[in-house]
């Protein structure tokens, strides 16, 4: 059966979770915005270089309003863009009513309307980015994040995540169909709820909502849901160790899963982290359990994000 393996930490921390930035369900003021797929003209694939720090990837050298950085892919985020605060003059940022939500709790936002927004030969152009404090994250990234693309901008792509060349190529779903480099092999179908990918696994018969994060380095699970879990099929460990999460650190503990059924595959011993569960402001559950990070995405040097299809797949270079 396939085994996940550990992975080391960025640095001395890890990432808990990616930045889980959706509004708080309750008033109509803070009610949950759904992802605006931005607007995409019909024309070929492109190509984004990207470096691995900690496993992450990292695309290199974006430019938005004239400022050019890195940015971590992160399908943690439902919006199109989120960017560092403090990149930013003051002057260009406005109060938001939503607030961003993290292991660590609540945080605020800020809007920064966008006039210029370019990634390798597309100029896909959002109204406004999302800003917040991410100092905490380019401690250990690096001094050149100046922010994340989430899922509201790769909507209208099949986004293949090319980890052997270092390449992050996208395909427009509305352009015209081309042979791909590429056959697919194993997927594993997920939903989009309230902008996030969430597959549906097994432990032993249970179910459990798992989001597909390419903005954790650590594969995660809820501490109460796994304590409900039967005898035998519960996590077990017990280093506690203190993790970076955008917004603040928390105290987490290291555990094994001993068994896991994602889509047709039976995981075996799966290095995990378990956390205390993010709500909602007002309460409400987020819609899943816990997350599938760097170390289940990366099982093979070749993937995709098929957002039209809803199926995240495995893939097999072809021949030249």
């Amino acid at each position: 059966m396939p085994s996940l393996v550990s992975l080391p930490s960025l640095s001395c921390l890890a990432l808990l979770y990616s930045l889980h930035l959706a509004a708080p369900a309750g008033s109509p003021a803070q009610a949950v915005v759904k992802p605006r797929a931005p607007r995409v003209d019909a024309a070929a694939s492109f190509v984004l270089p990207f470096k691995l720090v900690g496993g992450l990837i990292v695309v290199q050298h974006p430019t938005l309003n004239g400022k050019r950085g890195d940015f971590l892919l992160d399908t943690g985020c439902t919006y199109d863009v989120v960017v560092d605060q403090a990149a930013f003059p003051k002057s260009q940022l406005q109060v938001s009513t939503k607030r961003g939500l993290s292991a660590a709790g609540s945080i605020p936002l800020f809007e920064l309307p966008i006039t210029q927004f370019s990634w390798g030969a597309r100029h896909d152009h959002p109204a406004v980015a999302l800003a917040t404090s991410l100092a905490a994250m380019r401690a250990v990234i690096g001094p050149q994040l100046l922010g994340l693309i989430g899922t509201g901008l790769l909507l209208p792509y099949e986004v293949v995540l090319d980890y052997a060349h270092r390449q992050l190529i996208l395909y427009p779903l509305d352009s015209p169909s081309s042979a791909r480099p590429f056959t697919r092999r194993d997927s594993v179908a997920f939903t989009l709820q309230k902008g996030w990918p969430i597959v549906t696994a097994f432990i032993d018969s249970v179910p459990v909502q798992l989001l597909l994060d390419t903005g954790a380095q650590d594969n995660s699970l809820d501490a109460d849901f796994a304590q409900n879990l039967r005898v035998g099929t519960r996590p077990t460990g017990s280093k506690r160790e203190t993790l970076l999460a955008p917004g603040g650190r928390v105290t987490a503990q290291r555990a094994i899963l001993p068994a896991l059924q994602v889509g047709t595959r039976a995981w075996r011993n799966i290095p995990l982290v378990l956390a205390s569960p993010v709500h909602y402001q007002s309460g409400h559950a987020l819609p899943y359990q816990g997350v599938l990070g760097e170390a289940f995405l990366r099982q093979e040097p070749l993937v995709s994000f098929h957002f039209g299809r809803r199926q995240f797949y495995l893939l097999t270079p072809r021949k030249p």
